[in-house]
């Protein structure tokens, strides 16, 4: 899946979604879009495997 990205001289691209982590590690972009909208580095909240634990708020349904 391709991704856009914003770079941080403000070129927007698209990007494969599995080079995205990479990206962001190596402080390369500024911003992302999700369907939400676009997240800002830094300030957002992030999931990765690459980056630690995510420490933003539980927005999973408990299944019980």
């Amino acid at each position: 899946m391709l991704i856009r990205i914003r770079y941080k001289d403000g070129r927007i691209d698209l990007m494969p979604s599995e080079r995205l982590d990479e990206m962001i590690v190596m402080s390369e972009i500024e911003e992302f879009e999700r369907n939400s909208g676009w997240v800002v580095l830094g300030k957002d909240p992030l999931r990765s495997t690459l980056r630690g634990r995510y420490a933003g708020p539980e927005r999973r349904r408990s299944r019980r």
